[in-house]
């Protein structure tokens, strides 16, 4: 008998530098596989236990790119009153 784990590709955000991005993935990557962002950046594949995560921030324009396929509305910076 086996445990099935399944994993969503379209929940994947590979992390560059601190910084989450979107990625159009079929499944997971193998360690070392190049994989280009929705804006443009690339990098190697590699994986590390969540524990060492950190907090990342998400890529402005991976978003934007995001929404603008999936039909979701722009983020926009709220002003101050």
């Amino acid at each position: 008998m086996s445990a099935v784990i399944y994993i969503d590709p379209a929940a994947i955000h590979p992390v560059i530098n601190g910084v989450w991005h979107r990625a159009r993935l079929r499944g997971i990557p193998p360690p070392g596989q190049g994989i280009t962002m929705l804006c443009g950046a690339s990098a190697a594949a590699s994986f590390e236990p969540s524990t060492q995560r950190g907090v990342p921030t998400m890529c402005p324009r991976c978003d934007s790119i995001y929404r603008q396929e999936h039909g979701i509305p722009q983020q926009h910076t709220r002003q101050s009153c």
